[in-house]
């Protein structure tokens, strides 16, 4: 059984790499993700590397091994689970539930996590709207997704996905409303305004454009 920092760090990779169109993931964004120095990471990365569980070479980055990916795959479902059911039977705060998730996803074996996800009515999506891996299954592939300070102006799309992870961030996404399954449109921003405006229902409100960019949409098909 991986060890919690292994998984830490497989989790990590994973995750990285879900966000960009790359498959290694840089020493340094796994440094800036865990909080960790970059020369304590680069020494994780060699045992990794000599357990089979990532590829690694000096300045090409990390990238999972199918060993590596399964464990990685197995913690990002116990943690998408988790953050489900605390979202969904426990009515915590979307803002809260990663916090949580991560400290109790090491305690939970993967029987109880595929209880629970049974239990949800078997979920394809978290809270967030990231995929949820089924058993013995790699994840659900990424479907084509842009992010809304990249739509075009008076584009429409559907909001699919939070890649926020900042609890503050998610609070102010919370209260504007939007969530996975909200239409928005995006709007012309105020002359020398670095917001990026966005419809919401009927109402217009600006958003920091870095964190647009967290946000994933799919273009509606009637735009």
């Amino acid at each position: 059984m991986a060890s919690t920092a292994y998984e830490d760090y497989l989790k990590a990779i994973f995750k990285l790499a879900e966000q960009s169109p790359e498959p290694a993931v840089s020493t340094s964004a796994i440094a800036d993700r865990l909080g960790i120095a970059r020369a304590s990471v680069t020494a994780m990365l060699k045992r990794l590397h000599a357990d089979g569980l990532i590829h690694y070479a000096r300045y090409q980055g990390a990238a999972l091994t199918d060993a590596g990916w399964t464990i990685a795959v197995d913690m990002i479902r116990r943690h998408r689970v988790i953050e489900t059911f605390l979202a969904q039977d426990l009515k915590l705060p979307l803002a809260e539930v990663d916090a949580e998730a991560e400290i109790l996803e090491h305690a939970f074996s993967s029987r109880l996590i595929d209880r629970l996800w049974d239990h949800l009515g078997q979920p394809e999506f978290d809270p967030h709207g990231a995929p949820i891996p089924r058993p013995d299954e790699a994840p659900v592939e990424r479907r084509q997704m842009v992010a809304l300070g990249d739509l075009a102006i008076d584009e429409g799309a559907t909001v699919v996905r939070l890649a926020a992870e900042n609890a503050a961030d998610l609070r102010r996404l919370t209260q504007l409303g939007i969530l996975p399954g909200q239409f928005v449109r995006r709007r012309a921003s105020q002359p020398g305004s670095a917001d990026v405006v966005v419809t919401i229902g009927r109402h217009e409100r600006p958003l920091a454009a870095t964190l647009a960019e967290r946000v994933w949409t799919i273009r509606s098909a009637s735009d």
